[in-house]
């Protein structure tokens, strides 16, 4: 379609309907040519402006927007804080029917107590009333975004604040460009813009936009300069085919998270050579290119809703009275549009599971079966089992998995759901650590899911007596450092920065044996404690299980690990593989052979990890994996790589004999499905969609492209109802050639662990 029509769209739509009612969404658009991004961005900057959004555009020219806290710093460029801070503050005024003076210039204490007949101490008093009641205490928002926000507001009532330090050392610290964290210690923020809160400092930022009577924020990202197009600029940035997978990561974690945003578009802009490079293009990442792809299609006409589109000089005409949905103001109907819009991506959001069950009643009952177990293993002494599912592409694990999520919360489990990617490669258990307490969710919070964790902690309790006498225990399953941290911890619960400091810790970044003693030594402790050392690895295993049990002991039944795309293994190198399967052992309990196999092992800690139904087929066996890999390892003579084949063997027999494959789609669970669809896209939209015959019942046919293929035909059929619709289907093949770009930056990615060691 034309890019004035997919604007209408995206305008009437989107800005005007489902962003502003608190929606969020990611959109891609393939243009024809580098070129032609500017025009696309350009239009979408102007109607979100119209609309009266916060509009932001980043540029993979000039800014790495392939690490999400550089995209978070360029988006903290472009926004004026100040002036947010003002509009929040008056409608803090306004919605507590006080006056408040015209201009940000004429506010003071003084003039606000005049304006509202009392002293300068009562307005100081009810200012900092509503700031705890209306910031402080929304848990939407991160712990040190809420702290950062209340610190501008109160510069904005004072002439000297709004010059102060502090004012100042926030913004910078929100661009990137704060130095030393210093300045902010006593506003109890103790960590620098990274990787690990950068998601969550947009997410907050959206819901605050919202808060201030704003309808949301538009994210445009030109990302051509991933395929090569720099531009005129000399100094234009360039990016590797590591950097690039990087950024599809960060890209899929933003369709998959939309769920958790409100009020917030992203728009991508990339050239056509996106669909067609095989070095740097979509084909490079499957994560990305399952849940954007349209493999499901009308033959002639494209779904302007789809998450992406491409522009052609081609016009199709839509009604802007078509365009729009039809429905009330109330939370429910945004709701049903997220349902759709998750749908769309074939991305099983929490509302889409929650709107449409899961049907897979075998491996549900077995997964209660291990938070069962997860729970009574650190009293009864055993170690908790995983399990393994298996399904083709398209026929529900992620579906499955958000069901178990859900499962696992209501049970009072903290849950962490892992996609294996470049980033969190399976056989680094580092790098899956990382990823498992960032990903770390628990009900009703946002932000540091550690921080919240050790905050529940109870001194007193038996819980946390029980947990404190494990980790002292001498010649126990951890390291001293865990003892120490948390000796310290408790002793000095009221110094908010070594607080933050030794969770930190706890959730791998370095803290050196030096400042360990130092931080004792200072708090007069007449304790000593004994460091080993202690491999990265090593010390990776050790942490999955202290924060298991220090979750045990803030009162939560455990840690659930979710591992979702564990397929991607087929692609890594020999030795990568071989460490995978051993990994996987690991992670459904049935390692041997190694002095720290059991993570499930008295501790909470459970998995469960899906797999392609093609992998044994495909890997094991056309591969050859099953015979080589232990041969392999064996010829070598050395007694590491003994052991690891001992551990891989173990891995492929699981593989070959402990799956669990997925219900298929039979046909009274396809019509139950087509019911539950039609009758939400029919209340999101406001209108009473047809029946659709759509897909063919076959036994092949997968429930993705049943869903896909139901919502384009009647997204087409709202468009103009006339109009014949015959769709169409694309296979999507998964690729199990080795990639050596997987192998990624481990050993960069480490140096945080490394530091650890004497």
């Amino acid at each position: 379609m034309s890019p004035q029509e997919w604007l209408k769209v995206l305008k009437t739509a989107y800005l005007q309907g489902y962003i502003r009612r608190g929606g969020s969404s990611v959109k891609f658009v393939v243009v024809e040519e580098a070129e032609d991004t500017n025009a696309v961005v350009s239009g979408v900057g102007e109607i979100a402006q119209e609309e009266g959004f916060v509009t932001i555009e980043a540029d993979s020219r000039q800014t790495k927007v392939q690490l999400i806290d550089l995209l978070f710093q360029e988006m903290a460029k472009q926004v004026d804080w100040e002036v947010l801070a003002y509009d929040c503050v008056k409608k803090l005024f306004q919605e507590n029917q006080r006056h408040i003076p015209g201009t940000r210039e004429e506010c003071s204490w003084r003039s606000l107590a005049e304006a509202n007949s009392c002293d300068e101490a009562t307005i100081q008093r009810d200012v900092n009333s509503w700031l705890e009641r209306s910031l402080f205490q929304d848990f939407q928002m991160s712990r040190e975004f809420r702290l950062a926000m209340i610190q501008l507001c109160l510069a904005q009532l004072d002439p000297s604040g709004r010059d102060s330090k502090e004012a100042g050392a926030i913004q910078s610290w929100l661009r990137g460009e704060l130095r030393q964290m210093s300045a902010l210690k006593k506003l109890l923020i103790f960590q620098k813009v990274t990787r690990s809160n950068a998601r969550d400092l947009i997410a907050s930022f959206a819901h605050w936009v919202r808060l201030l009577g704003k309808p949301g924020v538009v994210l445009t990202i030109d990302i051509s300069a991933f395929l090569g197009k720099k531009g005129v600029d000399p100094k234009s940035l360039s990016y590797s085919p590591s950097a690039v997978m990087d950024a599809y990561e960060m890209l899929r974690q933003f369709i998959d998270g939309s769920d958790d945003m409100e009020g917030l578009l992203l728009v991508v802009v990339t050239p056509k050579t996106f669909l067609t490079d095989q070095r740097l293009g979509l084909n490079r990442y499957e994560a990305l290119k399952l849940r954007i792809w349209d493999d499901v299609r009308d033959k002639t006409r494209p779904n302007p809703f789809a998450p992406m589109v491409r522009m052609t000089e081609a016009t199709a005409q839509f009604e802007e009275n078509r365009l729009a949905a039809r429905v009330g103001s109330r939370k429910d109907d945004v709701q049903h549009q997220r349902v759709i819009e998750s749908l769309r991506a074939g991305v099983p959001s929490p509302g889409a599971v929650k709107a449409l069950g899961c049907p897979q009643p075998t491996v549900k009952s077995k997964f209660q079966q291990v938070l069962q177990d997860a729970q009574d293993s650190i009293h009864k002494g055993w170690t908790t089992k995983g399990l393994l599912i298996e399904g083709g592409f398209g026929t529900g694990k992620s579906h499955l998995l958000e069901s178990l999520r859900h499962m696992a919360l209501e049970s009072k489990f903290v849950c962490s759901k892992v996609v294996i990617s470049k980033e969190t490669p399976l056989y680094s258990p580092a790098l899956m650590f990382r990823a498992a307490i960032g990903a770390a969710d628990i009900p009703q919070k946002r932000g540091d899911a550690l921080a919240e964790v050790a905050a529940d902690l109870n001194f007193k309790s038996p819980q946390y007596a029980e947990f404190y006498e494990w980790v002292h225990r001498q010649g126990g399953e951890i390291d001293g450092r865990f003892a120490a941290t948390l000796f310290l911890y408790e002793r000095m619960v009221n110094d908010p920065e070594l607080s933050h400091r030794m969770i930190r810790f706890w959730a791998g970044d370095p803290l050196t044996d030096a400042e360990i003693k130092r931080y004792l030594k200072s708090c007069d402790a007449n304790v000593t404690y004994r460091f080993e050392r202690v491999s990265p690895m090593e010390m990776a295993l050790q942490r999955f299980k202290f924060v298991s049990r220090l979750m045990i002991a803030a009162g939560y039944s455990g840690w659930i690990l979710l591992i979702d795309e564990a397929e991607i293994i087929g692609r890594y190198s020999f030795k990568q593989r071989a460490q995978s399967y051993a990994e996987l052992a690991r992670w459904l309990g049935r390692l041997e052979a190694s002095s720290f196999a059991d993570l499930g092992y008295k501790s909470g800690l459970a998995a469960v990890m899906a797999l392609t139904d093609d992998f044994q087929s495909a890997i094991l066996e056309e591969k050859g994996d099953r015979e080589k890999v232990p041969e392999k390892l064996r010829e070598t003579g050395s007694e590491t790589d003994l052991v690891l084949s001992r551990q891989a063997e173990q891995g492929m027999r699981l593989i070959e004999c402990e799956r669990i494959p997925l219900v298929g789609p039979y046909d009274q669970l396809v019509e139950d499905i087509y019911h539950k669809i039609r009758a939400i896209h029919g209340a999101a939209y406001g209108w009473e969609p047809p029946q659709v015959p759509t897909i063919e019942r076959l036994s092949s046919t997968r429930m993705r492209e049943y869903v896909k293929g139901w919502i384009t035909e009647w997204d087409l059929k709202r468009l103009d109802p006339d109009q014949q619709v015959e769709i169409e289907l694309t296979e999507i093949k998964q690729d199990y050639s080795e990639d050596i770009e997987l192998e990624g930056s481990q050993e960069e990615a480490l140096q945080p662990a490394l530091a650890e060691s004497p």
